[in-house]
């Protein structure tokens, strides 16, 4: 069912109440990345100050009005509260609202939001500490499997049938996709780190920003499993843009803009040749991924170059804008 199809009160109503859910979703989620660094668990012992460690009360824990309330800070010690928190209750309960807004009142629309809680929470980890917790990737990944199993977001993509022991079965193209994603998500982001360390000596990504592709190609598939990447990198561009081009022009390293941008251009040929229904041919497949995964090893190993180089360079983690890229294809 469409939100859209709502008139007056009923429609902002229900806006209000998913953001709501959303909000509290996101309450949920601090706890789970607090507590994915200290080890507890997120059911026992209930909410507590990190500081003094009181036990909060229940008007302590409403999402982003208690903070508001509190005026930032714990009603029983009075240090400060992280402003992650009701960043990220917002975050949380503006997603929801924009994939219900989207996909509708429908099964569908419940497990994306799911999958974007989880992608939230590893973004925060990785923000706060660069750290990518297994068990919110794994989760996340399972999700996927399950989504596309089930063909839960009706991707129309038919399915495969086999003959197995003089039964026949079936299974969605989409489940077939999922698994590739995992296999070209991690696959790709761990040969692009065995570039840097070959080049350089370390690892060009972190072995988290595997596991989040990974996760990621089994949400969306295999075929958007370069574009996502393509989005990441432009993202973490966009992010470090200014110092980054202050660099690159003090430095003149010119082949560092014109592999990036080859890069950028390869992935317009293979989304152009998907568009045309030219991908499918096996040659044209292997031409044109051949061609980005030249064009990304390229730019990487000129840009871990690049960094190495480049002192006081500000480190920005890769799975955050990864995410975002993910975030931008659900949403177009």
């Amino acid at each position: 069912m469409s939100i859209f199809e709502l008139r007056g009160l009923e429609f902002y109503y229900i806006i209000f109440v998913i953001f709501v859910i959303g909000a509290c979703i996101g309450s949920f989620s601090n706890v789970v990345i607090l507590r994915a660094f200290s080890g507890e668990s997120i059911v026992l012992p209930p909410s507590k100050c990190p500081h003094c460690h009181n036990k909060l009360k229940w008007y302590h824990n409403i999402p982003i009005l208690s903070y508001i309330f509190l005026r930032g800070k714990c009603g029983f010690c009075k240090e400060s509260i992280s402003i992650q928190y009701p960043l990220v209750e917002t975050i949380v309960g503006l997603l929801f609202v924009g994939i219900f807004l989207k996909f509708g009142l429908t099964l569908n629309s419940i497990v994306l939001s799911v999958a974007s809680m989880l992608c939230v929470v590893m973004s925060v980890t990785d923000i706060k500490e660069q750290v990518i917790f297994d068990m919110h990737a794994i989760a996340l990944g399972v999700i996927g499997l399950l989504y596309n199993f089930f063909d839960i977001g009706k991707s129309n993509l038919g399915s495969y049938d086999f003959s197995l022991f003089a039964h026949s079965l079936s299974i969605n193209k989409s489940f077939i996709y999922s698994i590739l994603g995992i296999i070209a998500g991690a696959l790709i982001m761990e040969v692009l780190a065995f570039w840097g360390k070959l080049f350089v000596g370390k690892r060009a990504f972190g072995e988290g920003d595997s596991y989040i592709l990974g996760a990621l190609g089994a949400v969306f598939g295999v075929r958007s499993v370069p574009y996502i990447l393509v989005l990441g990198v432009i993202v973490q561009i966009i992010i470090i843009l200014p110092m980054f081009i202050k660099k690159l022009l003090q430095n003149r390293e010119y082949m560092l803009l014109y592999s990036l941008g080859g890069f950028v251009l390869s992935v317009g040929l293979f989304k152009l040749l998907d568009v045309l229904n030219l991908i499918g041919n096996l040659f044209v497949f292997i031409f044109a991924f051949g061609l980005m995964l030249f064009f990304a090893f390229y730019a990487c190993k000129k840009l871990i170059v690049s960094a190495k180089s480049a002192e006081g360079l500000t480190y920005v983690p890769f799975g955050p804008p990864l995410i975002i890229a993910a975030f931008v294809l659900m949403f177009i």
